[in-house]
């Protein structure tokens, strides 16, 4: 959903995309998720840590923020098709390569930490 604001568009993407970020809690229902573009990193929690404690967690969080906030804000200054968008919130993936996921066990986990952006 765009609007125009003077010679910036705004883009509301928490707006757009509430039925994927925000479902019904009082019903189950299967949704379309269109094709989204993320800006991504991977990693791995170190032995011995746990994503709250991970410096290699933390150090790919600031990392990705500091991506999408830089991008947001060079979209937005531009002389031509200037746009604005609120930095989505951070999602992940996580599994393990053996094959065995404990919840207690966290050092032997991977992520992909991402981070919606627009087209």
């Amino acid at each position: 959903m765009k609007e125009e604001r003077g010679n910036m568009k705004t883009l509301d993407l928490k707006k757009q995309f509430k039925y994927l970020y925000q479902p019904s809690a009082k019903k189950i229902e299967a949704v379309q998720v269109p094709n989204l573009q993320f800006v991504m990193i991977d990693g791995a929690i170190e032995k011995g840590q746990a994503p709250g404690t991970s410096p290699g967690f933390a150090k790919a969080t600031e990392t990705l923020y500091s991506l999408c906030y830089t991008l947001k804000f060079m979209l937005k200054k531009r002389e031509k098709n200037a746009i604005d968008y609120p930095v989505m919130a951070l999602e992940g993936l996580w599994w393990v390569e053996d094959g065995f996921f404990d919840i207690k066990v966290k050092d032997n986990w991977f992520y992909t930490l991402m981070i919606m952006k627009p087209e």
